[in-house]
């Protein structure tokens, strides 16, 4: 809850405490913190080429976070800028809206900004503003569990939560301790807080202190350095997965070749472009021409009984797709629809209420819809459908336009060539095509070509470990009528249907891993036209609505998540960790193995393509490039592909 000053600084009335400093908030920001941290002359320096890390503690009105974009904008400085904040209690965008209304100077970025800020969610939030220039990942919760899991290393610390004498919980020694994770030698901080217990708990964590004059009343500040020598500690419990605690190179990488052109790795190649990197995509049948080259994909989060890795992913990876495709895609690729889940019997009633409880979601994401009465007289339809889950923001797309869009960039090549062999190459590696067409050379190769990943990637590690299995699917696409050119959302239950989409619907998919006939086969057009006419027999279709089919295979994994991250030889991953979870040795510590320089995996993708391709892009494209990601690292540990590794050695003696 929030109360007003006269002037309008917001006060909040839960810790009794200001937001920011009634005599003006924006220029003690650049007194504490900009200048604090003497970013303006960092940033000058000719060899910061990358990116720039920011991490704040107390993201508040987002004050902090727009003036520093107003002066990164105004140096037009060549790197990135990355930003990430911590907020235990999030305002609303009206809130924020007023409190920054007497800062005309920060207007323009303060609309960009709350376009964006909606569809939240608890943990990691992810944003992209001015092209991608500045990213922006908003951590929903309390510090201690913030800090345990960013990724990523930060070159300056905002110190910005309420008065330590306000607010002693976020500032006691046990959390900023923490900040070590995140810190490396010369990462600098500031704050406006003097207290004791500030400066022990600052000593301790590593930091060299000293205090500056403050801003307005406040007679004084702390700023320092951190002193301490990167990863103190090289070595890891089995409980910290040594395997996931990333590792940073001196590489620089300044070249990519992707192998497949789908929906992912044209999205990783966007992303990758985006940050100055040149691309090389390595496809014979071109751009999103096999499983994305569907007429159309619809995409929902997954919301499971309990918060699960599934679920959890697919919310961050929903938001920033609406969030990306909102400004990128035309009319014709995208349209957030809405998205209609009826029961079904492996998702029950029971099993969707207690999702939607568990996970605390706004209704503006996801509400539990019932039929009333009235719309039963009013709408055969609404009947049919039934009761379930309605996502106001489901979305259907057009991947292949998408897809196609995304590639069109000048620093990417794209190579109508069948990939066949990949082998290291000086400190790169070199990529090897069909029919001696010649060789592509780069800093790093990402296989993104959906099951064919182990035919390329198992050659160089020796043995086969990624258990990617091969899944077809048929879907129909039907003729418009005039019942159902009326209804405007997406429907899904056990089989989905689109609303009309350019005077047709598209109903899918069968699911078959086992007969992979790449035509279509009668049995699936019989088993989806009884399904819509059994489900919704008012819209009234028969085999004469059938406009064409299309058959696609698309990969996924036992575990149905998808294989995003770097690649560890298996035998010294086995060698190194080979019965870490005994009893015996769950005391030990272990070094953290180093990865093959320059090679990842993004695949495996499943149902969930569409939805998992923006986000895991931009996932990836942190790894490679030694920036923070825009996800939990927990979440890094289930998409890692060494995830199958460990589970085959986790009990073996």
């Amino acid at each position: 809850m929030l109360s007003w000053k006269e002037n309008l600084t917001p006060v909040s009335e839960e810790f009794g405490d200001i937001y920011f400093s009634p005599e003006n908030g924006l220029e003690e920001t650049k007194h504490v913190f900009i200048e604090g941290n003497n970013l303006t002359q960092r940033w000058k320096d000719p060899s910061l080429q990358n990116s720039f890390v920011i991490l704040e503690l107390g993201f508040g009105t987002g004050l902090n976070f727009l003036t520093t974009w107003k002066e990164y904008s105004e140096h037009k400085n060549r790197f990135r800028l990355h930003y990430i904040s911590v907020e235990k209690f999030p305002l609303n965008k009206e809130e924020i809206s007023k409190a920054l209304s007497v800062f005309p100077a920060l207007r323009t970025i303060q609309e960009e900004f709350l376009d964006s800020y909606q569809d939240l969610v608890s943990g990691m939030n992810y944003f992209r503003f001015q092209n991608g220039k500045i990213h922006l990942t908003l951590y929903l919760g309390d510090v201690k569990d913030a800090l345990a899991e960013i990724s990523g290393k930060a070159d300056a610390i905002f110190l910005d939560g309420f008065a330590p004498s306000k607010n002693p919980e976020m500032w006691e020694e046990s959390n900023l301790i923490r900040l070590r994770r995140v810190c490396k030698p010369g990462t600098t901080f500031s704050t406006f807080t003097v207290a004791r217990m500030v400066r022990d708990s600052l000593t301790t964590c590593g930091f060299e202190l000293e205090k500056r004059p403050g801003f307005g009343r406040k007679r004084e500040m702390l700023a320092g350095n951190y002193s301490r020598n990167e990863n103190d500690s090289e070595e890891s419990t089995p409980k910290e997965k040594p395997w996931c605690r990333r590792s940073f190179s001196d590489r620089e990488t300044k070249t990519a070749a992707i192998i497949g052109a789908g929906i992912a790795g044209s999205a990783l190649a966007y992303s990758l472009t985006e940050r100055g990197v040149r691309v090389t995509l390595i496809d014979p049948s071109g751009i999103a021409n096999e499983a994305s080259g569907i007429p159309g994909a619809i995409s929902h989060p997954h919301i499971t009984k309990l918060p699960t890795s599934a679920s959890l992913f697919t919310l961050r990876a929903f938001r920033y797709a609406l969030q990306f495709l909102s400004s990128f895609a035309g009319k014709k690729e995208f349209e957030a629809s809405g998205l209609f889940h009826g029961v079904t019997e492996e998702m029950s009633s029971e099993r969707f209420r207690k999702g939607l409880e568990n996970h605390h979601l706004s209704e503006k994401i996801a509400a539990w819809k019932e039929i009333s009465e009235n719309s039963r007289k009013e709408n055969d339809l609404q009947e049919e459908i039934g009761e379930g889950v309605f996502f106001p923001k489901g979305f259907w797309t057009q991947p292949n336009s998408i897809a196609k869009k995304m590639a069109n960039r000048s620093t990417i090549e794209l190579i109508r060539k069948k990939a066949v062999l990949v082998q290291p190459d000086g400190d790169g590696w070199k990529v090897v095509l069909s029919e001696t067409e010649g060789k592509i050379h780069s800093d790093c190769v990402i296989f993104c070509n959906s099951y064919g990943i182990g035919e390329l990637l198992n050659p160089i590690l020796g043995e086969e470990f990624l258990p990617i299995k091969k899944v077809r699917g048929q879907l129909s696409v039907l003729r418009e009528t005039k019942t159902s050119s009326r209804f405007p959302n997406i429907l899904c239950a056990e089989h989905y249907l689109t609303p009309s989409i350019n005077g047709e619907h598209i109903l899918g998919s069968t699911f078959d891993e086992f007969d992979l006939d790449p035509k279509t086969r009668t049995k699936d057009t019989k088993e989806l036209l009884q399904y819509v006419q059994k489900k919704y027999p008012s819209l009234g279709w028969n085999e004469e609505s059938i406009v064409y089919e299309r058959v696609g295979f698309r990969a996924q994994t036992p575990d149905r998540f998808p294989i995003l991250g770097p690649v560890f030889s298996p035998q010294d991953f086995t060698k190194r960790y080979q019965g870490i979870e005994l009893p015996r040795n769950r005391k030990q510590s272990y070094p953290v193995l180093k990865t093959i320089p320059g090679l990842f995996v993004f695949g495996a993708l499943g149902s969930r393509g569409i939805l998992s391709s923006f986000l895991g892009a931009e996932i990836l494209a942190s790894l490679i490039l030694d920036e923070p990601a825009p996800v939990e690292t927990s979440l890094l540990e289930s998409l890692h592909p060494s995830r199958f590794l460990y589970r085959k050695i986790r009990t073996q003696g």
